[in-house]
């Protein structure tokens, strides 16, 4: 009888969704993370019941021929490159077989191949860090959180963000004299460090998440100045440095209120022959040079010229990426700060035929009800859209792109689409997050008949 603690000799047959390998022990599926295809391991058992069990990698007795070290030592620890111990032809090999497995139900489906990251690593063009502090020393540590702890794994290098991310948080942990957050106590002041690049410039926006208010803010101003003007004459690039005000006790990473110490709130950064202001906070993808590949697939996927219905349209990216097979552009998007820098990004594109609507996808869509769109474009979050939104969508277009970060989510719309009349006709993979989990795809959704 299998219980917890048990150590298991396993072969590990594929990786399966969110980068977990799978074998079989004892007639059930067993998972264990940071395996891959024909690894033969020692695992040891965290979690079992009669369906499944999921297990610890204990130790390699047999590397599988996709095994390649990982270039981060701190890879397993930190967790976020989690595939970075597979060699990158075969995570891209992994990731198609994954969304075929997750659409195998669905006929019809032309699944298109994967497209490559231009860069699989230094690709990562914006970083968040938690900080805290040491108890005796007060020494700053700043990197990810360690997987499924609010444990900070103290980071002085990281191979998926370019490597001045690594020179200036460095430069933080050094000169940084006013203390950090401790999450336990809700005392100290720095909370989050958030730098922000563009590829197309190069130039940086750094922002510091604060534990105070504004009238708080105002004791330490001297301070924080001159700490701004250290980081400034440093690093030449930083054409920006805000404060965030975030004195609540929650998990939320910033809280609504900005100030901005020096020079911009905003960067900007080009795809293709558009450009976009974009904030610290700016709903942007990470990877611009995949996300221009991803773009490019989004447009290639419209078929006729006509209006277009731009869902969680953030900052504007995909909308004016399309806006030549555009009539008219119409965005909804429900966090205003992006409503504010997608009103400039259309105007410094020199795009006139849009209207911006500020308010949740699925209240304002009820509007358009009795219009119709050549185009709908849906690019959610994690969660994915809802029933609602999705079946006004079926009302009002014969044509839907849906932009996805979640297959899982992307397939449960993807069913509600298909029972509203829609096919399913076309899937491509875009690697957005190198050695790591994480998949993207453009989908193509057709209304039976057209």
């Amino acid at each position: 009888m299998i219980k917890t603690g048990d150590i298991l000799t396993l072969k590990i047959e594929k990786v399966v969704y969110e980068g977990f390998g799978l074998a079989r022990f004892d007639n059930r599926t067993v998972f264990v993370k940071d395996t891959v295809d024909g690894d033969i391991v020692r695992a040891k058992v965290v979690f079992e019941n009669k369906s499944y069990i999921k297990a610890k990698l204990h130790g390699i007795l047999e590397p599988s021929c996709h095994r390649v070290k990982p270039l981060c030592a701190l890879s397993k620890p930190c967790g976020g490159c989690d595939f970075s111990h597979i060699d990158y032809d075969y995570q891209l090999k992994i990731k198609e077989n994954i969304v075929k497995e997750i659409f195998r139900n669905i006929e019809g489906v032309e699944f298109l191949p994967i497209l490559k990251s231009p860069l699989k690593y230094n690709y990562r063009f914006k970083t968040q860090y938690p900080v805290s502090q040491t108890k005796k020393s007060k020494r700053l540590l700043i990197g990810y959180y360690k997987e499924k702890t609010h444990e900070i794994i103290n980071i002085k290098y990281c191979p998926i963000h370019p490597e001045i991310i690594d020179k200036i948080t460095d430069f933080i942990k050094e000169n940084w004299k006013l203390g950090a957050y401790d999450e336990k106590t809700h005392k100290g002041l720095l909370r989050h460090v958030n730098i922000r690049i563009s590829n197309l410039s190069s130039e940086i926006l750094l922002t510091l998440v604060l534990n105070i208010n504004e009238i708080e803010f105002n004791k330490i101003k001297e301070e924080i100045n001159n700490f701004c003007n250290l980081l400034t004459e440093e690093f030449k690039s930083i054409k920006g440095i805000n404060v965030n005000f975030n004195d609540k006790k929650t998990n939320k990473i910033t809280g609504e209120k900005n100030l901005k110490i020096k020079g911009c709130d905003y960067i900007i950064e080009g795809l293709s022959d558009k450009k976009y202001k974009i904030g610290f906070n700016s709903f942007f993808q990470v990877n611009p040079l995949s996300a221009e590949l991803l773009f490019k697939c989004a447009h290639d996927f419209i078929d006729k010229k006509g209006c277009i219905l731009d869902l969680y349209g953030g900052c504007g990216a995909i909308g004016i990426f399309l806006s030549d097979m555009a009539d008219k552009i119409v965005l909804i998007e429900s966090d205003i700060n992006s409503i504010k820098f997608a009103k400039e990004n259309y105007q410094i594109n020199n795009i006139k035929n849009y209207e911006i609507l500020f308010g949740f996808a699925q209240d304002k869509i009820k509007e358009f009800e009795e219009k119709t769109f050549e185009n709908v474009i849906i690019d959610p979050p994690r969660k994915g859209s809802d029933n609602n939104t999705l079946n006004v969508v079926s009302k009002i277009t014969n044509s839907v792109i849906y932009i996805s970060c979640n297959p899982m989510t992307l397939k449960r719309d993807a069913m509600t689409l298909i029972e509203n009349g829609f096919e399913l006709k076309k899937i491509q993979i875009v690697d957005m997050f190198p050695n790591t989990h994480h998949i993207e795809c453009v989908s193509k959704f057709v209304k039976k008949g057209n």
